[in-house]
């Protein structure tokens, strides 16, 4: 039986483009593909010279889905794009995809369905690496076990000591939660802005649902940004020092709000000395 769309909140897509005209159109299919059937498109193109624009466009158009395409007049960065998009979106949930990445057709669905069943702010699951240089994928599980909802401070502790990973992309969050605690991603940031946003949001978070499938595709190609912002030593040192910043602000943020004495000891004792470490690397 299909869904009736009006009796399911309406679901915010945020997709930040930049140049991306060779691979938006799969990203635009794997959105219009979803089987959540209340799903609003927004599509950040920022400012973009070539047809980012123009494929987006032809790939919504009568899609059967309600878009919004917003241009920047010029380029401000994938973080600034999700912040622009936020601003515009109408839903009640937002979930960030980009412009190169693709997902199961089910996973908006099934991220929402753990929100409802737990009551909770936020849910993520796993990802599938695609290698288009025909490298085997890899499946990148949620292994934490049943079950399937943890705090938001256990999630915190395992992802600074790296015992999970949590991409941005992953992640399903209401939007009532985002604006109450003001979480939005620095803007300017070549690198780290997403994981900064991440381990903010994880502590304000009170409890956090996941499924360990792998919805969420991440394509490995040799024009992704991560590839092409390392190609220079300049740009390599400008990640870093990105990277850096996002790590300081975000050891700051929880200085402020860290909601137990636990995550505040973690802090001070591992997050700030590691940040502080990179900024002596940096300035070496």
């Amino acid at each position: 039986m299909e869904l009736e769309a009006n009796s399911y909140p309406l679901i915010s897509v945020v997709v930040p483009a930049y140049n991306a005209e060779t691979r938006i159109a799969s990203a635009m299919e794997a959105i219009i593909a979803q089987d959540y059937p209340n799903i609003e498109i927004i599509v950040v193109n920022d400012a973009s010279t070539d047809a980012t624009e123009e494929i987006v466009r032809r790939a919504l158009t009568n899609c059967g889905r309600p878009f919004t395409i917003i241009n920047h007049e010029k380029n401000r960065g994938e973080t600034a794009s999700r912040n622009t998009g936020m601003d515009a979106m109408k839903g009640e949930f937002v979930w960030f995809l980009d412009a190169d990445d693709m997902a199961e057709k089910n996973l908006v669905s099934v991220l929402y369905a753990l929100i409802e069943k737990y009551q909770c702010d936020v849910s993520f699951c796993g990802y599938r690496n695609v290698y288009e240089d025909g490298s085997p994928d890899v499946l990148n599980h949620i292994e934490l076990g049943a079950p399937f909802l943890r705090s938001g401070e256990e999630i915190l502790s395992l992802r600074v000591f790296h015992k999970v990973d949590i991409p941005v992309w992953g992640i399903l969050f209401r939007k009532q939660f985002l604006l109450e605690n003001g979480l939005r991603f620095h803007e300017g940031c070549t690198a780290g802005g997403d994981i900064e946003f991440l381990l903010k949001a994880f502590c304000r978070v009170r409890k956090a649902a996941f499924t360990p499938d792998c919805l969420h595709i991440y394509v490995h190609h040799a024009g992704m940004g991560s590839i092409q912002d390392n190609n220079t030593k300049e740009k390599q040192l400008r990640r870093y020092r990105d990277n850096t910043g996002g790590e300081l602000r975000a050891a700051q943020y929880l200085i402020e709000h860290a909601p137990s004495k636990r995550i505040k000891e973690l802090e001070a004792h591992f997050l700030l000395p590691q940040t502080l470490i990179r900024r002596f690397t940096l300035c070496a």
